[in-house]
């Protein structure tokens, strides 16, 4: 299961790290930017969050969700191209 959030426009890196750590430190396996390198400032805000399992990504979900830091969260939708 993953998740994406973005972080609210203005959040400073030091609140960054702090979601981000909070994550690593209630189980998430892997934190990342979605377009890592990225100099467009709106899209440089949206991250991903790989959880061990649908339980935990609840719990990880609701911990974004509780952060001010946080503009949204949401499960990651599963897409699957049609060729």
């Amino acid at each position: 299961m993953k998740l994406q959030f973005k972080f609210r426009e203005g959040t400073v890196e030091a609140a960054r790290r702090k979601v981000i750590s909070a994550l690593a430190a209630r189980g998430a396996r892997g934190v990342r930017p979605l377009f890592p390198g990225e100099r467009d400032k709106e899209l440089a805000t949206l991250y991903v969050v790989e959880c061990k399992d649908p339980a935990s990504g609840q719990r990880l979900l609701k911990l974004l969700n509780a952060s001010r830091a946080v503009e949204f969260a949401e499960v990651e939708l599963r897409r699957k191209l049609i060729r």
